[in-house]
């Protein structure tokens, strides 16, 4: 890992999720990229040239805020600010290409939070549409540590990808992965048919060596049973797999619900699936 990206709106959250960020970068000599996209009034988009002093204006709070904000950050840490006008999903992806990035981390505030993120808002676009992996801080106070992490799937071929990335981002924390199948009354599938997929999916991920381990987890449905393994096993970080059209991908031919994230204080990395 070498460039990280940060969103921020100078909140609390978005602060965590630098914080967060700071403390990876450190560990891994990491740059980090703090990206702000700054929402001017749509009458200053619109109207003629006498509103650029009035834009200007918010662009000099921006930098005003920056200033704050690196009088809390770890100054043994490479930091370059980013301001924006564009929307968030669009600065994000412009970001990413011209600097390579390879992880994004955003903020969210728990079960508002998490409707912000699941019912088209920017962060939802950001989160389907990124090429890479995309972190979801949830707790303001969050520290981070990593020591379990569960991977959700249906161990069909389509995952070996997202389980290749989470495993190197595992390795990041130096954590254990839970590759987990939650059986359901609607979907259920025997023991022998379980064990099958979970072999055959192995089998073609024999080069991952990072550490993990194969769980059935039985529940009325997928989300509650996700949620359910988190709270028991007290997992630290929930892998979740959204994909470019439908926002977050199909589990088990259903979906996961954004009850997953509102009803979770816990951490989401999300890795995006493709078609």
């Amino acid at each position: 890992m070498k460039n990280i990206l940060v969103t921020t709106d100078f909140s609390e959250k978005s602060i965590a999720s630098l914080r967060v960020a700071l403390h990876l970068a450190k560990q891994h000599k990491a740059k980090v990229y703090v990206l702000h996209a700054i929402e001017l009034p749509l009458r200053l988009m619109t109207e003629s040239q006498v509103s650029v002093p009035e834009a200007m204006y918010f662009l000099n709070l921006t930098k005003q805020r920056f200033n704050d904000l690196h009088k809390q950050m770890d100054t043994t840490v490479e930091v370059f600010d980013i301001i924006e006008t564009s929307p968030l999903p669009d600065a994000v992806q412009d970001v990413i290409k011209k600097h390579q990035i390879d992880l994004v981390l955003m903020g969210s505030n728990g079960a508002s939070g998490a409707k912000e993120l699941f019912i088209g808002s920017n962060a939802e676009k950001v989160i389907r549409s990124a090429p890479v992996p995309v972190l979801v801080i949830k707790n303001p106070e969050e520290k981070l540590k990593v020591k379990r992490m569960m991977f959700g799937c249906d161990f069909s071929k389509r995952f070996l990808k997202p389980f290749e990335k989470a495993m190197k981002l595992a390795k990041l924390f130096n954590a254990k992965i839970d590759l987990v199948y939650v059986n359901t009354p609607y979907q259920f599938l025997t023991t022998a048919e379980i064990n099958h997929r979970m072999k055959e999916f192995l089998k073609d991920a024999e080069h991952v060596h990072q550490h993990f381990e194969t769980h059935v987890y039985n529940d009325i449905r997928v989300e509650t049973g996700i949620l359910n393994y988190v709270k028991e096993n007290k997992i630290d970080l929930i892998c979740m797999f959204p994909n470019g059209r439908k926002g977050i991908a199909h589990f088990f031919n259903g979906s996961i619900s954004s009850d997953l994230v509102n009803h979770s204080d816990t951490p989401v990395l999300t890795i995006k699936l493709e078609k």
